[in-house]
């Protein structure tokens, strides 16, 4: 401790000089820092998406897809709103998400790796002339392979990644206008699209598409009054920019129709929605959230340090700290390409406010000292000789809460966990430096005693001024076995609630009731398909395997099935398309709408003599004679069902519904069907969002219960080692523990899930410790001052119970400024930190006062 006192004390301007120059550094990294849209939380390589992934390499029509309905009160099949759907299916088709910034940005890496790289160059250059198109997707492509072997920045890497699909972003559509029907024409299957111009009459178009299963509840729903145009991305989902810029494009596309064609708004309503448009308003909810919640946060914090130490440097040192440490720990990410996404976009919340905390204690500490008539290096070497020991142990026990979080399969919550846990280890190096090098500098020389604050203690008295808790918790002394009888029971039924904790993801029920996307979901849920996709597949060793009217037989069984859970609106599958085709090759007569049975018995005319001839066919072979004809007919579209050797099939399901406990429901009764109804030889597997979105919850489960199980034995261990008693350990981390079993209680009284969002809170619990350290630290402290155990206590709740509370009091209120965001997780985030700070304060200093003599060996006298 010497050392480093005369380290300080010697070159504090070297040492704010250091701290200056370090943070120049790493906000000179800041512009670098990636933005990762990703909802889906999980690694490509998790089964519940790496399932989806592998279909996308056999089948189209798997990719997220933005949706646009129409509605018409008064039906779709007019000319006005057909021409509307014509005309918007064909624009999207021409969409480009390049734009000038692009083109600046491509220019600038063609001459900054031109003399390293000729044809790299000489590439962009050529897709760079005549100004970015769709065509130059595949120059694109070339290019990106040629930035492989660049040392390229992360930045750099991103955009030629992202650039192609930028360029080219639309994989498929469907829709009236772009999904293939099925028809009979002079008795022969002609494939074509029936909204292929703007002059064929609404009748006709309206009669081929209600009689075509495969459209109904798709594209038009039944009742004929809304219809879907479909748009598949091939976006990265990565690429926030790339999503925000969809979104942008297809609004900006309908507004610009809508203003063109009044007849068209007058009689028609237009909703968007989907996963990319989720992506794209969640991400620009959350950036506008935290740009205009941050310096409220910041503004609430700065006003309580105002209030509570009334001195420029006692407001200034604490503020200083946390913005270093949320420089640093940011450039920090940005420096190891770690991108932003929809955890980690909260850490500089967190991290402002949090990181304050040793600051806080140290700066409390060093008036308290001031105010006992000790000069500026002096009492700020006194400080540093009570205060190291707590802080140092405070960090390390939060960063341990923090990094045990990380025990999860969630990338995102991974890198919350490792870089709070950065944060919170800097800050405290930050404020060791920071603030006695500051007060050697610049600390008054002079001062004044103020009335708030602590006055001198004698060995062996009480406080010589009572602290406004005092009678309570000299009433807690007298009474403390009754009252631990009624704080155990209540633990315990709040234990019981906490095992009864609501685990849901709501999906577009977070965003608020008159948000526009939130209102789009909800009418597409409502009146067609559904927002929410999956699919199956069903494959089966052998090429051709999936042609036989055994395999399709088992598809329509699984269509049947699927088709009677609760929020499945649609399906789309092979079957239906063998039924589809059986139907009009038999002329569209009614009884050839089903599947061909193993053998069909065929009519034909014979051309030289007219007598009609019967013959018996396998109906493996009518349904491959049916793919030939559809394929003759002029069809593209069978890979949405069936990969190109046939060995694989797949069906679409969509469901009406964002919920995760939605989602976990159908997938237990599909799992329970599949393993009485599958045969052996298939291999079934389900992705899309049910699967994704129940696996991210089964993630946080099984993370939630490691971490704190873990969490609470490293910490209690580390508690132990430290202050060298396992009975003084075990009492620090009660409060922790007593912490998350209230906090999941509450939250299930509260009828609050357990989601994402309060995962993250959780995880938070898990590392404070730091206001039962500081307390213990005080009795200590005390009680070697010659105090009994029940002045002691009252000793250290004058000492350290003052800023304990202004801690609990200025997180949890810069928490709460978070309550004023439109977005449910947001509004959460800041009201259960808020909470989780004040069970804790108020835990900690409950509970020592309470267990103090079954844990220390001094005798508590007797009181009148």
């Amino acid at each position: 401790m010497k050392q480093y006192l005369d380290f300080v004390n010697r070159f504090p301007r070297f040492i704010l000089s250091g701290l200056l120059a370090l943070t120049v550094f790493f906000a000179w990294q800041l512009p670098k820092l990636g933005m990762d849209s990703n909802p889906y939380l999980l690694s490509d390589d998790h089964p519940a998406r790496k399932t989806i992934l592998d279909m996308q390499k056999e089948f189209t029509g798997t990719y997220d897809a933005v949706l646009i309905a129409i509605h018409n009160k008064n039906g779709i099949f007019n000319r006005v709103t057909l021409d509307a759907v014509y005309t918007l299916t064909q624009a999207s088709r021409q969409i480009i998400l390049a734009n000038e910034a692009d083109t600046h940005f491509l220019n600038r890496l063609a001459e900054k790796y031109g003399g390293r790289a000729p044809q790299f160059k000489s590439v962009a250059l050529r897709l760079l002339d005549g100004g970015l198109e769709q065509n130059d997707a595949t120059l694109a492509q070339s290019l990106r392979k040629m930035g492989a072997t660049l040392p390229l920045r992360a930045g750099e890497r991103a955009f030629l990644n992202f650039l192609p699909n930028r360029l080219n972003p639309i994989k498929e559509m469907a829709g009236l206008a772009a999904t293939e029907n099925i028809v009979s024409q002079n008795k022969e299957l002609i494939v074509h699209y029936s909204l292929s111009n703007t002059h064929t009459p609404p009748e006709q178009i309206q009669k081929e598409v209600m009689s075509n299963a495969l459209m109904v509840g798709g594209s038009v729903s039944i009742d004929e009054k809304v219809t879907l145009v479909v748009v598949e991305l091939f976006l990265k989902q990565e690429d926030a920019e790339g999503q925000l810029r969809a979104y942008d494009t297809f609004r900006k596309m309908l507004d610009t129709y809508a203003v063109q064609y009044p007849a068209f708004r007058k009689e028609n309503e237009v909703h968007i929605a989907g996963v990319p448009i989720f992506i794209a308003e969640q991400k620009k909810l959350i950036d506008r959230d935290l740009a205009t919640l941050l310096p409220i946060v910041i503004g609430v914090i700065t006003t309580l340090l105002i209030v509570f130490f009334r001195r420029p440097m006692g407001v200034l040192l604490p503020l200083i700290n946390v913005g270093i440490s949320t420089i640093w720990t940011m450039g920090l990410m940005a420096l190891f390409n770690i991108p932003l996404d929809l955890i980690t976009s909260a850490l500089p919340v967190f991290l402002i406010t949090i990181c304050g905390a040793d600051a806080i204690h140290m700066m409390n500490e060093y008036y308290s000292q001031r105010a006992q008539g000790y000069p500026a290096r002096e009492g700020a070497g006194k400080m540093m000789r009570l205060m190291i020991s707590p802080v140092i142990l405070t960090t390390i026990t939060t960063v341990v809460g923090f990094i045990f979080s990380t025990a999860t399969n969630i990338e995102s919550i991974r890198m919350f966990g490792l870089f709070m846990a950065i944060g919170l280890a800097s800050a405290q190096l930050i404020s060791l430096l920071l603030l006695p090098a500051w007060i050697g500098l610049f600390g008054s020389r002079k001062h004044v005693l103020r009335a708030n604050e602590i006055a001198p203690v004698s060995p062996g008295t009480p406080e010589s001024s009572p602290h406004p808790f005092e009678r309570y918790f000299r009433m807690l002394f007298r009474h403390r076995k009754p009252v631990f009888v009624i704080f155990l029971g209540l633990l315990v039924t709040l234990g019981y609630l906490a095992t009864r904790i609501h685990v849901e993801d709501a999906g577009s029920s977070y965003f608020a009731e008159k948000n526009a996307f939130r209102i789009s979901d909800e009418f597409i849920n409502s009146h067609l398909a559904g927002t929410s996709p999956a699919w199956i597949s069903i494959g089966k060793q052998g090429e051709r395997s999936m042609v036989s009217v055994e395999q399709v037989t088992f598809i329509e069984k699984l269509d049947k099935f699927l088709e009677s859970q609760p929020h499945v609106t649609y399906t789309y599958s092979l079957a239906k398309y063998v039924k589809r085709m059986n139907r009009v090759m038999h002329d569209m007569d009614p009884r050839y709408d089903r599947l061909p049975n193993r053998l069909e018995r065929v009519e034909s005319v014979d051309p030289v003599t007219g007598n009609m001839e019967y013959e018996t066919v396998a109906g493996d072979d009518v349904i491959s004679q049916a793919i030939l004809m559809y394929e003759n007919g002029g069809g593209s579209e069978l890979t949405n069902v069936i990969n190109r050797d046939f060995s694989k099939a797949v069906t679409l399901l969509t469901m009406n519904t964002t919920r995760a406990s939605d989602y976990q429901l159908f997938l237990d009764q599909f799992y329970a069907w599949l393993k009485q109804n599958k045969p052996k030889d298939l291999d079934v597997q389900i992705g899309g969002t049910p699967v994704i979105w129940s696996g991210v919850l089964h993630e946080i489960i099984k993370g939630q219960f490691t971490s704190f199980v873990l969490g609470l034995i490293a910490i209690t261990l580390v508690l132990m080692l430290w202050l060298c008693s396992w009975r003084h350990g075990l009492l620090t981390a009660l409060p922790l523990a007593c912490t998350m079993i209230s906090y999941y209680g509450i939250m299930t009284l509260l009828n609050i899930d357990l989601n994402i969002g309060t995962a993250i809170i959780s995880f938070l619990v898990v590392g404070i410790v730091d206001y039962s350290v500081h307390y213990l630290c005080s009795i200590k402290a005390a009680l070697a001052q010659g105090l009994n155990l029940d002045d002691a206590l009252v000793h250290a709740l004058q000492h350290s119970g003052r800023s304990i509370v202004f801690n609990v009091l200025i997180f949890s209120l810069g928490f709460l400024s978070l309550i004023a965001s439109e977005f449910t997780p947001i509004i959460y985030l800041g009201g259960l930190v808020a909470l989780a700070l004040s069970i804790s304060g108020f835990m900690s200093l409950f509970l020592l006062s309470l267990l103090a003599p079954a844990f220390f060996t001094v005798p508590t006298p007797t009181r009148p």
